[in-house]
């Protein structure tokens, strides 16, 4: 989950967390939110903290009641809430839903035959205890203190049932639980306002839950009032269920391509409803300034034609209107992936065919590899001096960039850093490039919060060191998620930022706003050209910022 970032870009003052009554603060509040996944083969707690004897309760039954089930995964009793202990709610809740052998995932199986079974808590029978105790572990699990596993809804457990609708935005209430409101105590999303947290960015999470959780397909997000994994998932799964899509909170081009079809989808000055209030809370996911309403103001329409501006969008198409390629920026990374390039990237060489096919596709420059992996039988991707000239030719400009493991979280040392520089400053030195160009170091993966920290941060000083130990002849760009970029850029360690957002699934890609100093955005791959000259490209958008090498210097 990535909170910090995007708390201090959208600019709202943190508030105490809300008290309410029948649920304490749960332990994993400022843990990693999202569906629980897989605990591997050993049983963990997920959390840290001070152990509750409530939650070791809920453990010690979890283990004595279904550890016998074939795939039960052990949970730690250790007294600790956590993804540890809500998989076993989860594969306890497979077991009776006739799913054999359980899994330590909360997938689409489960939801689907959860959503068949229909409403938890109305039960009869032999198994209508048991549903009854795994509504109060949830509870327990999201801090209901005073919740007990009587398999009775007795006083305490209506009241936390009460106090989770509330948190979550659901409608009042007390039992039956709905399908989807059971699956959001399968789930470590935190439901109580976090540290950090922004009340706007909750009322929004709130009124997604409220609007569009109990669809087919649907589901609870958080409510911490931090962007994180699951409110992405919700916000994509209300646009799925307003146009009328499957609904799997993905975004894709069935669900682009329906809303561009959907002539209510629309929105400017004077426009009121639904569709407003979805397009508002998705510029308030995206740290944006206004008010969330039902109502589409001329002052909405400067925020979003201001967000058109800084995505790079074409003069005419900066209206203040939200259509359909603004809709695609606020949703996804990549934004509308067809739209018109400027900017390129390959592993490929050039030669005089691929050249011409790149430059014939609309970019005027390109990004190319400064080196080759170390490692044997690694691609040949290295630039030339004869390239560079065969692009001067076809009028090609060039962004360095350097990535010889940058694709794995292990690579990622100060050491390593410094010695990247030496090798991106000496390979630059000797093809000619010019001085103070900025070179892109790849941190090509899905870096979370703490690995940015604790990694690439780190490596990025390295970086500057070495360019230091060099002459400081070169400036060091990112290329990164977006989140990494504004982690490694917030620590005065990149000029520029490359984002890698053809990767929309990435978390450190979801409503995270793009990082200020961006330079480029990958958006999609393509082939261009036939015949000898077709090469595989990333399309890039060029922001403008950085003007690389152009072809003029590079053919002097």
């Amino acid at each position: 989950m990535h909170i910090s970032r995007r708390t201090a870009l959208i600019g709202i003052t943190a508030t105490v967390p809300l008290v309410t009554t029948a649920l304490a603060a749960p332990a994993d509040a400022a843990t990693p939110s999202g569906s629980a996944g897989s605990s591997g083969t050993t049983g963990t707690s997920g959390s840290s903290g001070s152990a509750d004897s409530g939650v070791l309760a809920v453990q010690r039954w979890l283990n004595t009641t279904f550890g016998h089930l074939h795939g039960w995964v052990h949970v730690d009793e250790d007294g600790l809430t956590g993804s540890g202990t809500v998989l076993g709610i989860v594969q306890a809740t497979q077991s009776l839903l006739g799913i054999s052998p359980v899994v330590a995932t909360f997938g689409p199986t489960t939801r689907r035959k959860l959503e068949q079974h229909g409403d938890v808590g109305a039960e009869t029978g032999a198994d209508a205890a048991t549903w009854r105790r795994l509504v109060q572990a949830g509870l327990v699990c999201k801090g209901a203190s005073t919740v007990s596993l009587t398999g009775e809804y007795d006083a305490a457990t209506v009241a936390a049932v009460q106090a989770l609708r509330s948190d979550l935005g659901a409608e009042p209430g007390a039992l039956p639980l709905s399908a989807h409101l059971f699956g959001a105590l399968l789930t470590v999303d935190p439901v109580r306002l976090a540290s950090g947290g922004s009340r706007a960015v909750r009322a929004v999470q709130q009124y997604l839950n409220r609007t569009y959780a109990e669809a087919t397909g649907g589901a609870y997000g958080s409510t911490s009032g931090l962007v994180d994994t699951s409110t992405y998932s919700a916000a994509i799964r209300a646009v799925q269920v307003a146009v009328g899509v499957t609904v799997d909170g993905a975004w894709g081009p069935g669900t682009a391509a329906a809303l561009r079809a959907a002539g209510p989808s629309v929105v400017g000055v004077g426009a009121t409803g639904a569709w407003v209030l979805l397009v508002k809370a998705l510029l308030v996911l995206n740290g944006e300034r206004v008010v969330f309403s039902s109502a589409y103001s001329a002052a909405d329409a400067a925020v979003v034609r201001a967000f058109q501006q800084f995505q790079a969008f074409p003069p005419a198409e900066q209206t203040g209107t939200c259509d359909a390629g603004t809709w695609a920026a606020l949703a996804a990374s990549t934004g509308d992936p067809d739209r018109a390039t400027t900017g390129a990237d390959t592993a490929v060489r050039l030669d005089d065919a691929r050249a011409a096919a790149v430059r014939a596709s609309g970019a005027t420059s390109v990004g190319r590899y400064l080196t080759n992996h170390q490692r044997s039988g690694a691609l040949d991707k290295a630039l030339t001096p004869e390239e560079l000239r065969v692009m001067a030719s076809a009028g090609l400009g060039l962004w360095p960039i350097f990535e010889e493991g940058g694709f794995a979280a292990s690579w990622f040392t100060e050491e390593q850093g410094v010695r990247d520089a030496h090798r991106a400053h000496d390979a630059a030195r000797k093809l000619g490039i010019p001085k103070q160009t900025t070179v892109y170091f790849a941190a090509d993966f899905d870096s979370t919060s703490a690995q940015d920290e604790s990694l690439v941060v780190p490596y990025f000083r390295g970086v500057a060191a070495g360019l230091r130990d060099r002459g400081n002849l070169y400036k060091a760009g990112v290329y990164g998620s977006r989140a990494t970029c504004t982690a490694v850029s917030s620590a005065g360690l990149a000029h520029f930022s490359f984002v890698a957002g053809m990767s929309p699934a990435w978390a450190g890609n979801q409503l995270e706003p793009l990082p200020g100093n961006w330079s480029l955005n990958q958006i999609q791959n393509r082939t261009v050209g036939s015949g000898n000259g077709s090469t595989e490209i990333d399309a890039v958008v060029d922001s403008g910022r950085d003007p690389g090498v152009p072809a003029a210097r590079l053919a002097g």
